[in-house]
């Protein structure tokens, strides 16, 4: 699937900036939100954004929306993707956040031997930990099930539920719970320097307290504001893992001039699409105007289903054996005149040589045939490649014996079948049907 980047580009988060430079340079198209694209976008929102719904009334079915809110609804026929829920890029997210927090405590000129609480133990917590080493920590912890673990690693440092609050200079809350409540702290030695690095609704509790009396201040995206180039990076690579993972097989799709199969063709391709990332090479002849269809409106048709362009060029469909991706190519449908050629190693169109391109590099090929002369010219043909290695035949059979009865056409429906057969190296049987 290619997929347009849309950014807020007004944003005043620098890490947006920062990822339009690096999907640019990766020869990607970046637009703003309320620009018109053709195909589908990749939707990126940043950290504390409330996401507006109608952000998405141009978006095309297949896009994906990736943000940091736990659960946002978007419309039918896009995906909501939680960075949150990636490991990888919230531990990266949370170093970044937790060096931007040494940054800030040494620029206020607090030295290592001053104490230091931290509220909370989780995975932003066990980052600060690590920053954070040579200070005298102390931990406090609301859940039952740390305490004899944190009693262990920080004895009489380690709190639950409640701590000597004004007896720390500096303290760094990382619960996204109001736990804390400040109305009953007890004056102490230290007014408390107070970061909140917590997500909404953030871990105070300021009833009965004058907010206003505590030096407390709220930082949401820090690997934002300190280090844009290396959050940017986390989002791409957070991104790239969740396209990787969900990645449909690539398939070319390659179309040859059978133009009364066209129609029919289309809900099989709305079928595939749905298992495979299709990318459509047609050939010359299949090109042309024709009495069945109206060939621009075949083509667009294609374009949207598929969301590629069409191959049309030699050099192009050469050019797809670089792509590792791809685990082979459908000729569908396939006349006698590419099965001949194929046959005799000839490749003088786009659709001759992705196949050629594919197969040299051990790629399968599924030949879904529709030709008048299946059992005539092209018998000899079909039996040799039959024969050859990597390449599989969609069952196929006489559609009309009595008016044409040199001709054959592979059965529609188990073209799917056949190529999820043929990965597995598997030709799919019973290969002759009955008329």
């Amino acid at each position: 699937m290619e997929y347009v980047f849309k950014l807020n580009l007004s944003s005043t988060d620098a890490r947006v900036k920062a990822l339009k430079e690096l999907y640019t340079k990766q020869g990607y198209q970046v637009v703003d939100y309320h620009d018109s694209v053709n195909q589908p976008a990749i939707y990126f929102i940043e950290p504390r954004v409330q996401i507006d719904t109608t952000l998405f009334e141009q978006a095309k079915p297949g896009s994906l929306v990736f943000g940091y809110a736990p659960a946002v609804k978007v419309p039918n026929g896009l995906t909501y993707v939680c960075l949150s829920d990636d490991e990888t890029f919230i531990q990266a997210n949370n170093q970044l956040t937790a060096q931007a927090m040494a940054q800030i405590i040494a620029a206020g000129n607090h030295h290592k031997r001053q104490p230091l609480l931290i509220c909370g133990y989780g995975k932003l917590a066990l980052e600060l930990e690590k920053v954070f080493h040579n200070w005298q920590i102390s931990i406090l912890n609301f859940n039952h099930h740390k305490i004899d673990e944190l009693k262990q690693r920080y004895g009489e440092r380690a709190y639950f539920e409640n701590a000597p609050f004004r007896n720390f200079p500096i303290i760094i809350n990382t619960i996204p719970k109001p736990l804390i409540k400040p109305a009953a702290w007890l004056p102490g030695k230290y007014q408390p320097k107070i970061y909140d690095l917590a997500s909404m609704p953030y871990g105070f509790d300021w009833t009965g307290a004058d907010k206003e009396k505590f030096d407390y201040q709220v930082l949401p995206g820090l690997p934002g504001k300190y280090f844009p180039e290396d959050a940017a990076q986390i989002v791409v690579d957070a991104i790239k893992h969740y396209l990787d993972a969900h990645a449909k097989p690539k398939l070319v799709l390659c179309i040859t001039g059978s133009a009364c199969s066209y129609l029919k063709m289309l809900p099989i391709l709305e079928q595939m699409v749905q298992q495979f990332e299709v990318i459509p090479v047609m050939s010359p002849n299949a090109d042309l105007p024709n009495r069945f269809t109206l060939i621009d409106e075949f083509k667009d048709q294609i374009r949207e289903l598929t969301g590629h362009n069409i191959i049309t060029s030699i050099a192009g469909a050469e050019a797809l054996s670089s792509d590792p991706q791809i685990r082979g190519s459908v000729i569908f449908p396939a006349t006698g005149n590419t099965i001949a050629k194929l046959t005799y190693g000839i490749t003088d169109t786009c659709v001759l040589m992705a196949v050629k391109a594919l197969l040299r590099n051990g790629k399968v090929c599924v030949i879904g045939l529709a030709t008048n002369d299946a059992l005539s010219n092209n018998a000899r043909n079909i039996g040799e490649l039959l024969n050859r290695k990597h390449i599989y035949f969609v069952p196929f059979g006489q559609d009309n014996c009595t008016e044409k009865p040199y001709s054959c056409v592979c059965d529609f429906n188990q073209v799917i079948a056949t190529i999820w057969a043929a990965f597995n190296h598997q030709q799919i049987q019973p290969l002759l049907l009955r008329d």
